[in-house]
């Protein structure tokens, strides 16, 4: 059974299974088959005594407040009742793979581990290449006409979420191989390039940072004498990348132009210094932007903060975005509770890395605030859910380990 669900979770984390299904091959959603399969065969392979303590994690009372708060909310939702439904189902759903993903990570062979989070970074990975050279069936007239390409992942920005991450568990276990994880490193920074994601790029700036710091230790070693020390090379590492990727961009726009085209184009522009705009013109005044949605989900926020209810941001007669920001989303939909219960869910998961020696989950942890401030229903994409359940293995395999 440890294979069923290891497969699964490869196809779960590099969305594979949507890919399925979009071109026929799965008949069904995922929703309605796949997902259900890997509850009922993670049921029959784990008892729920031995799954119990995970029920005291400081994940598991996050979603299960976040699940109490979207059914109490939903009696004064607006929203339409599918949507309402919708997001109470989804709440569900992560809230009980959370608790299998995390048993099986911790569990499991550690090199059964790394097969499941290498093989669903690199089948990503590879689509994206595939995307760009060869090309995948397009199922909306958008993605048809979207420069930039996200393979299986679809959205550009969604595979480099997936991609970093994922990069991340990976890199756990090359710590102690700098060949490997030097190779590896290019992998991924270049594969997230690919996106051309500006959240992608800040956040591979940031584990380089962090890692660099740390000597890729997967212990706390980093302090102030330390990131003094590593700040040269630091430097040389950002500026070769940053020549390698100005030399790439300009193969791309050259020897492929029919790629540097639009939102993508414009970003090659602006890499190599040539573009006409700012780095922030596309998300202030277009109306949709990062930027506009900002300002507009705060102003809703002031307005009422106990929230408007379950799904209210996602209800397109109010809104013609969501709101691309998880703290907004919370606050907006489930009210200032929502957000406090999130905020402090991060500050106690700092605490959780520290009090645990575990930097690479410090790492994902930063990440992770840094994601919120650009996505929305995180943890409703199944590899950032998945990726959230590994580095949470780490911790309490520790903390199980300690007590047996």
């Amino acid at each position: 059974m440890k294979y069923i669900i290891a497969t699964l979770l490869v196809l779960f984390a590099s969305f594979v299974d949507i890919f399925l299904f979009r071109i026929g091959i799965i008949p069904v959603q995922p929703s309605s088959f796949l997902i259900p399969f890997f509850f009922i065969i993670c049921f029959l392979k784990y008892s729920i005594f031995d799954i119990l303590d995970l029920f005291k994690s400081h994940t598991f009372k996050l979603f299960a407040s976040i699940l109490f708060l979207t059914i109490v909310y939903s009696a004064v939702s607006s929203a339409p009742k599918d949507k309402i439904i919708t997001e109470i189902v989804l709440s569900i759903f992560t809230l009980i793979m959370y608790v299998y993903a995390v048993q099986f990570f911790r569990t499991e062979d550690k090199k059964i581990v790394f097969l499941v989070v290498f093989l669903a970074f690199s089948v990503l990975a590879l689509s994206v290449w595939f995307d760009y050279f060869v090309g995948l069936p397009k199922f909306t007239k958008s993605l048809e006409n979207m420069a930039r390409k996200g393979g299986f992942g679809e959205n550009p920005n969604q595979a480099s979420s997936a991609l970093k991450f994922l990069a991340l568990c990976v890199l756990v276990f090359l710590q102690d191989s700098k060949t490997k994880r030097a190779l590896f490193i290019t992998a991924m920074v270049v594969s997230v390039f690919m996106t051309f994601s500006r959240s992608g790029f800040i956040s591979i700036i940031l584990i380089l940072i962090f890692g660099t710091a740390n000597n890729w230790s997967a212990k706390f070693k980093m302090n102030p004498l330390s990131l003094f020390q590593s700040s040269f090379k630091m430097i040389l590492v950002f500026s070769t990348i940053y020549i390698g990727l100005v030399i790439f961009a300009g193969v791309i726009k050259n020897e492929f132009p029919n790629l540097a085209q639009g939102a993508m184009g414009d970003r090659i522009d602006l890499l190599l210094g040539q573009s006409e705009g700012s780095v922030i013109a596309e998300d202030l005044g277009s109306g949709g932007g990062r930027g506009d949605l900002l300002l507009k989900f705060i102003d809703k926020f002031i307005e009422n903060p106990l929230g408007y209810g379950t799904a209210y941001t996602s209800d397109m007669r109010y809104t013609t975005h969501n709101t691309h920001n998880q703290y907004l989303q919370y606050a907006v939909n489930l009210g200032f509770l929502a957000l406090f219960i999130y905020v402090f869910y991060l500050a106690v998961s700092v605490n959780i890395s520290i009090r645990n020696d575990q930097f690479y989950y410090l790492i994902f942890i930063v990440l992770l605030m840094f994601e919120g401030l650009v996505t929305h229903s995180i943890f409703y994409n199944r590899c950032m859910l998945i990726t959230l359940a590994f580095f949470d293995s780490l911790v309490y395999r520790k903390v199980i380990n300690t007590l047996s």
